[in-house]
């Protein structure tokens, strides 16, 4: 990935202060206005307000601001009268989880916002939930994933406007860096694995020597994760804006295969990952094992519309070579019509050949192919209502395809209406 080294915004406390504000404030004036309503409470309250990890990171990065803002704050008292600020804002929708201390809340303009409590957790197993205690911000930002995202800034208590970066988080972000908070990490939450694919192609960066070792060392973990968890994690990684960088990194790190050791990712099915569906659908299509829609939903945590795309990319990969060998346009469009459009796209993504070019084709003609003779000309020309009609509908389509019937060109559609009349 790219070795130059990011300018990050100065941090300094009330000039990142400032730009956080401005960059919530240009993604969301009702975002900003809620900021305002939990920091005056948390004065009237006595208590701590402050912004972590995400928005932090993409400010001192000076990422454009997104379509929808994601905002993660903690508070180090009762989050109960910020919970219910939120719900307020929110219309009253409002999900919380009283194990963790933790809500979010969906404005009207679709920011996300998590407040939680600032807290200690420990982790009873490899892959199994934490168990969360009450702990001031400094421990709260030691339980988080990596330092880019352990990087606090104070808006409301007796330090506002102070950043906290105990982990360095800054440095890292600075020189393109993922760096775990401690050599455990990835055995107490494995789905940082996936997390760490993420972030390094979302800076364009790599994972710190020691973090990468210590991946390699416990991505067996992953198989401990249930299916749900693997799943969300996964999608996420799918999500994000660039996925096939973060495929790249998780394609080096075998995650695949620590999950699942008959599951790998072909470099082939790189280029058709702009959506999960369209992930699915091409490894579908590249699979060589019969029996792939029957194992790797259930592995993987795939959700209907995944586990539709996978399957009919299996199913249409199976057609491939008798697709390659069609001669005739028409023939393609009938077996791909009706096929979901994510499953077709990323057959001519990852096809090459015969294949790839048939699909191809389809794909850029299928918008404009269409009969000049419709069902009511027809009727005219002596066709009866009922199956004869329908058939020669799909006879005059097939021709179209097939180059045989000019819509543009007058003489050969009175040919074909002339034909159509000495046929009765």
């Amino acid at each position: 990935m790219g070795s130059e080294r990011l300018t990050p915004i100065p941090v300094r406390g009330t000039d990142l202060a400032e730009q956080v504000l401005r960059r919530v404030r240009a993604c969301s004036e009702a975002t900003s206005a809620l900021l305002d309503t939990l920091c005056h409470l948390a004065s009237e309250r006595g208590s701590s307000l402050y912004v972590v990890g995400g928005v932090i990171r993409d400010t001192l990065l000076a990422e454009p601001p997104p379509d929808q803002l994601d905002l993660d704050l903690a508070v180090d008292g009762n989050p109960i009268p910020f919970h219910e600020a939120m719900a307020m804002a929110a219309s009253g929708s409002l999900t919380t989880h009283e194990r963790f201390g933790t809500a979010n809340a969906t404005l009207p303009d679709g920011t996300s916002i998590d407040l939680a409590r600032t807290r200690a957790e420990r982790y009873p197993a490899s892959g199994a939930l934490p168990i969360v205690t009450p702990a001031p911000i400094g421990i709260d930002l030691g339980r988080r994933d990596f330092t880019v995202n352990a990087v606090a800034l104070e808006l409301a208590g007796p330090g506002a406007g102070k950043v906290l970066d105990p982990y360095r988080g800054v440095s890292d972000l600075e020189h393109r860096r993922v760096r775990t908070l401690h050599a455990d990490s990835f055995r107490d939450d494995p789905t940082r694995l996936i997390r760490a694919a993420r972030y390094a192609s979302r800076i364009s960066g790599s994972l710190e020597r020691k973090t990468l070792a210590n991946a390699r060392r416990d991505r067996a973990h992953l198989a401990a994760l249930t299916a749900h968890r693997f799943g969300d994690a996964w999608r996420l990684l799918l999500g994000e804006r660039d996925p096939t960088a973060a495929l790249r990194f998780a394609r080096r790190l075998k995650l695949t295969q620590s999950r699942d050791q008959r599951w790998t990712i072909p470099l082939a099915a790189l280029p058709a990952a702009q959506s999960a569906e369209h992930f699915w659908a091409a490894t579908g299509l590249l699979s060589a094992q019969d029996d792939i829609e029957a194992w790797l939903p259930q592995s993987v945590g795939m959700n209907r519309g995944e586990r539709a795309a996978l399957s009919g990319g299996a199913t249409l990969g199976r057609d491939r070579r008798s697709i390659g060998n069609m001669r005739r346009p028409s023939r393609v469009a009938e077996r791909l019509r009706g096929i979901p459009n994510a499953v077709v796209e990323a057959a001519a993504d990852v096809w090459d050949g015969a294949s790839g070019r048939a699909v191809g084709t389809y794909l850029e003609r299928r918008g404009v192919v269409h009969s000049p003779i419709a069902a009511r000309r027809l009727i005219q020309l002596g066709i009866e209502p009922g199956r004869e009609l329908g058939q020669w509908l799909k006879r005059l389509e097939a021709e179209v395809w097939d180059s045989e019937l000019d819509p543009e060109d007058k003489s050969s559609v009175a040919r074909t209406e002339q034909r159509i009349r000495l046929s009765q």
